[in-house]
């Protein structure tokens, strides 16, 4: 065999291994990955609560209107607080209400920005104590994914994993797995993955945003075989020269 053969031979036996180690990586790092079979965005809600029994004698705002943190919201009087008052019950003011004790009323306040998605009372309406007024969604968008996991794959996944976002316009964003909890339906277990994604608060489309705006998740497990070193190095490589 001549040199020229010889040197033709090892060429083409670094490329087949340079090839099965790619190929070895990429199908190391898929398996390392779960993408989810329903995610949507989400976002925190409360409920606007009657802290004593009256009437609404104001109602400030409809079903769907946006809020600021501090707007007025409701005013409810209430003649048994009236006579509370008057025998000498202590109210404080809070962020979330105040209280007239000239006319026993209560005035409530939003304590976040959000949007009213339900309106439990109308002006004019009875209120039992406690009774509710208004649902109000707003503070940071998040995302909430589920997953079908084998156990093995459970136990792999960590609070702080990168997790890819794909929205509904094929733009992809970041974010990290904030909290991991499980539940069971009809078709067996479910793990309920909740996604922070900061960057959802400054997108320019803010439709995309929305709570209940469907997206695609897929979440990096932790790598326990013995690529992980390997596979991370390559995936920072990609990242670093934005291949990834």
């Amino acid at each position: 065999m001549t040199w020229e053969n010889r040197f033709r031979l090892l060429g083409g036996i670094t490329a087949v291994v340079a090839l099965v180690l790619g190929l070895t990586l990429v199908f190391n790092h898929r398996q390392n990955q779960i993408t989810s079979y329903r995610a949507a965005v989400a976002a925190d809600s409360y409920t606007v609560g009657a802290d004593h029994a009256g009437t609404v004698v104001a109602q400030r705002v409809q079903a769907g209107d946006t809020v600021r943190r501090g707007q007025q919201l409701f005013a409810v009087q209430s003649l048994q607080l009236k006579q509370d008052l008057a025998n000498g019950l202590e109210v404080a003011d809070t962020e979330a209400y105040r209280v007239s004790e000239r006319t026993g009323t209560i005035t409530y306040y939003s304590v976040i920005d959000g949007r009213v998605d339900k309106l439990e009372a109308l002006q004019g309406n009875s209120v039992p104590g406690g009774g509710p007024l208004a649902e109000i969604t707003g503070g940071d968008r998040y995302i909430n994914a589920s997953f079908r996991l084998v156990p093995r794959d459970y136990a792999r996944v960590a609070v702080g994993a990168q997790a890819r976002i794909v929205l509904p316009n094929d733009q992809v964003v970041t974010g990290s797995v904030d909290q991991v909890s499980v539940s069971s339906d009809v078709e067996g277990a479910v793990s309920t993955l909740r996604i922070a994604a900061p960057v959802l608060q400054g997108l320019d489309q803010k439709t995309l945003a929305e709570p209940g705006t469907p997206v695609t998740v897929t979440v990096q497990l932790a790598d326990t075989s013995w690529f992980a070193p390997v596979t991370d190095a390559v995936n920072d490589l990609l990242l670093q020269v934005g291949l990834r």
